[in-house]
């Protein structure tokens, strides 16, 4: 029976070796042959198995068309190439800042208050160099000569790491109480001490506002250090509203993080006589206050525990070199790590997203407006 078999293959292999006849024969023996012969036959097939491939296919093209379909929300919403109006100086809410905003739970939100001309607009600049220069409008010489302001209200910012940037008009400027005089010609002298006290409890609210839905807030100035200013920030935090809901289990009590950032420092102050001289009053400043003011938001490399969240930023000048501290590139690149990197804590009971923020922010607009504890100050003041 094995010479008949093997006849056909020697006959038609006559002229061939007996090594390719041998490999031949293995090749005939391979088991592919086997494989496809079981493959034609007709196999019943469990319902369980067809239902698990279906399963697992249904699932990767699930997870493929969610992918897509986030991909798809995120590019909607276009980008910004420059900063909008988020609130104008009558503290009334801008809605286009909201066509901006996605529905997704990580972001930032980092506010920067002081008096004016101290910089704020230029470290608000600074921080969103990498994505487009100079955001933020900055004071020029017409603003310098007419004593006004850059920045009214509250303007916008938001990157593609998905942090906003909140640009606020200066504390107790001198020029919104010359603009708001200047178009008040049927009042008399005396009424004018009451609009400058309407004007302060103004400033009050806002900062107040940024207490309530800020994660950071840089309080920027260029010298050590104004008692006014730092007595207005105690104030503001005294009139902050409560972020509570109808339920009492879902009391919060938010403070934000507040860092100190000196602007326009000289090389004497980064002496560490002179940092350590800050350092200790701002913590006998603060001692009792709510605010998050050791968040690790220093010039330190390494994280310090329990660090006051101090910061300067040189003068910035082309000819001045310095070894005492960093070139200003470097201190800005440091701050922008370090503030991406604080801990973002929970404003409300439940996760915001950034249009439910959004809505918030009205909420606590309205608050703070008909806020009796902020009516009863007004009355109160000088």
């Amino acid at each position: 029976m094995n010479s008949k078999k093997m006849i056909p293959i020697l006959t038609k292999d006559s002229e061939s070796k007996d090594g390719e006849g041998r490999a031949l024969i293995k090749v005939m023996d391979r088991p592919t042959f086997i494989l496809k012969t079981r493959e034609g036959e007709s196999r019943a097939v469990s319902p369980s198995q067809r239902n698990g491939n279906k399963k697992e296919s249904d699932g990767h093209s699930n997870i493929l068309s969610k992918s897509l379909d986030a991909r798809a929300v995120l590019s909607i919403c276009p980008e910004l190439t420059n900063c909008i109006k988020f609130m104008d100086e009558n503290m009334q809410l801008c809605e286009s800042p909201l066509d901006y905003l996605y529905d997704q739970q990580d972001f930032l939100v980092v506010g920067c208050i002081g008096a004016q001309g101290v910089g704020k607009s230029t470290i608000m600049s600074l921080l969103t160099a990498n994505y487009t220069s100079n955001i933020f409008p900055v004071q020029g010489l017409s603003h310098h000569e007419s004593g006004s302001n850059c920045t009214s209200g509250i303007d916008f910012y938001v990157t593609k790491n998905r942090v906003i940037y909140l640009d606020t008009h200066p504390i107790l400027s001198g020029s919104v109480v010359d603009y708001s005089s200047s178009f008040e010609q049927k009042k008399n002298t005396s009424d004018f001490v009451g609009n400058e006290s309407n004007l302060e409890l103004q400033s009050l609210q806002f900062i107040a506002f940024l207490f309530s839905v800020c994660h950071v807030v840089i309080f920027v100035q260029d010298w050590f250090v104004d008692p006014n200013l730092i007595r207005f920030l105690q104030a503001a935090e005294m009139l902050k509203p409560s972020s509570t809901t109808t339920m009492d289990q879902d009391y919060v009590e938010y403070y934000p993080h507040i860092l100190f950032l000196h602007n326009k420092a000289e090389v004497l102050d980064f002496m560490p006589s002179s940092i350590e001289m800050m350092r200790d009053f701002y913590n006998k400043t603060f001692s009792s206050s709510r605010l998050q003011t050791h968040s690790g938001l220093d010039m330190s490399l390494c994280p310090v525990e329990n660090q006051l969240n101090l910061f300067l930023i040189p003068l910035i000048s082309k000819n001045t070199q310095s070894s005492f501290h960093e070139n200003e590139q470097q201190l800005i690149e440091k701050l922008r790590r370090k503030i991406h990197g604080v801990t973002r804590n929970a404003m409300t009971p439940s996760n915001l997203t950034e249009k439910n923020w959004y809505h918030y922010v009205s909420k606590v607009m309205e608050a703070i407006k008909k806020s009796h504890l902020s009516s009863e100050y007004g009355r109160l003041m000088p």
